[in-house]
């Protein structure tokens, strides 16, 4: 807290200026031979004091050892006291009414003045310390935070990784159990997709236009579960953005697959004319929204799933009351509405 010893610092040099600006009138005594030693000299006692109480709170009173804490203040004060008045009885007399007096006829006045400011040091340095112990606590607890948020985060996308692997894999499998001559193909699609996940998903944020790609490849793959003549009907995806919001826009990676991946994993892919239909919207006022519909398919247990579930948790950990995930459902379709509230990108 490098902010405290210099406003401590510069605090004991006002005081000095002040000072020295009433030594030149008629109210105290001319100073000018040694004003500035005395001054170096009480600081130093000052200072003392003021660091006294500022490294016992940590040792003793924050250890819950109040008496041995009240102590070392109580004696720190008193010779505190005790050296400042033995200080200006040494570097100057005081006069009053015309008549110089030694110092020492004023000694109980002083103790009282001394043990006042005294106090005053003690209360400013406990209030800083405390002050600053709280911003340094709370300086810490955000860091931990965020460092909790960060690492929650790259487990759910490291969870996504083998959910979409596992899906995407049955696919191919089932080609290559009917020989089909898109496999070879589909394989060539998964590594672009992989590679996406691995590359581009580590960064915190992507342009849409990364995201849009990542989800048409995808979709190129599920075409070749299809047969091509009904592929581009039964699979429709729309994508109606402001000019060059594709590439201003920024999301987090991997943050629109999971509704994909769920129509698919779920819905009925032999329903006609559509059987799952995509519109990605970008409003004037920043508002990303991601519509999925799907047909059910009959053996479907039930929507939802691993997928979905941790698009849950990063909606909350990444748009805090800035997203709204709707679903709706009936025995024919299932509908996912994902809204966000992207800001900075016009």
């Amino acid at each position: 807290m490098p902010w405290v010893h210099l406003g401590w610092f510069a605090l004991l040099l006002y005081f000095d200026a002040q000072g020295w600006l009433l030594n030149q009138g008629v109210l105290i005594p001319p100073l000018k031979d040694h004003f500035w030693p005395l001054a170096l000299v009480t600081n130093t006692l000052d200072s003392g004091l003021f660091y006294l109480n500022w490294f016992a709170m940590p040792a003793l009173f924050r250890r819950g050892r109040l008496g041995a804490y009240l102590l070392v203040l109580a004696l720190g004060l008193g010779a505190f006291c005790t050296t400042r008045i033995g200080v200006s009885y040494y570097f100057e007399e005081v006069k009053v009414q015309g008549q110089n007096q030694p110092l020492g006829f004023y000694v109980q006045v002083l103790q009282s003045y001394y043990l006042l400011l005294g106090g005053l040091i003690l209360a400013l340095s406990f209030f800083l310390r405390l002050a600053g112990d709280y911003l340094r606590e709370r300086d810490n607890r955000r860091e931990l935070e965020q460092q909790h948020l960060r690492t929650e985060l790259a487990l759910l996308k490291n969870q996504l990784h083998p959910h979409f692997l596992f899906n995407t894999l049955n696919n191919i499998y089932s080609l290559t159990l009917n020989a089909s001559p898109q496999a070879p193909e589909a394989v060539l699609r998964l590594s672009e997709l992989m590679r996406y996940q691995l590359y581009d998903s580590s960064e915190d944020l992507v342009p849409l236009a990364r995201e849009i790609h990542h989800l048409q490849s995808f979709l190129t793959l599920q075409h070749l579960r299809l047969p091509p003549e009904d592929a581009d009907e039964a699979i429709q995806f729309t994508v109606l953005l402001p000019p060059g919001a594709d590439h201003a826009c920024r999301l987090p990676p991997m943050l629109l697959l999971p509704l994909v991946e769920n129509a698919f994993k779920h819905g009925d892919l032999a329903a006609r004319p559509h059987a799952v239909r995509l519109k990605l919207e970008l409003t004037p006022e920043g508002q990303l929204q991601f519509l999925v519909r799907n047909r059910v398919a009959p053996e479907a247990a039930g929507p939802g799933g691993v997928g979905l579930a941790n698009l849950r948790r990063r909606l909350e950990l990444l748009y805090p009351e800035k997203h709204a995930l709707v679903v709706t459902a009936n025995a024919q379709e299932y509908a996912v509405r994902l809204s966000l509230q992207i800001s900075g990108w016009l």
